[in-house]
């Protein structure tokens, strides 16, 4: 994978945590992998967002139908 060298600013605190926490050869691999899961996270609950109202649709959509089926049938 290539990479792309970017410039970012972020919180004082941030900072001060990861030079605490991660090792100075390891930072652009670990806020990747932040990256990388936070995105992962946010299209998950986009996703599942979209089925919540895919199935809400469907249960309308039921609702509306229910006793139909046999309308007319006999």
């Amino acid at each position: 994978m290539s990479a792309i060298r970017i410039n970012i600013s972020l919180p004082r605190e941030i900072i001060t945590e990861l030079s605490q926490e991660v090792p100075p050869r390891k930072r652009s691999r670990f806020i990747a992998e932040a990256i990388k899961r936070s995105l992962r996270e946010q299209r998950n609950r986009s996703l599942a967002a979209e089925y919540e109202e895919a199935a809400e649709e469907m249960r309308r959509i039921n609702q509306e139908l229910e006793g139909s089926v046999g309308d007319g049938l006999d």
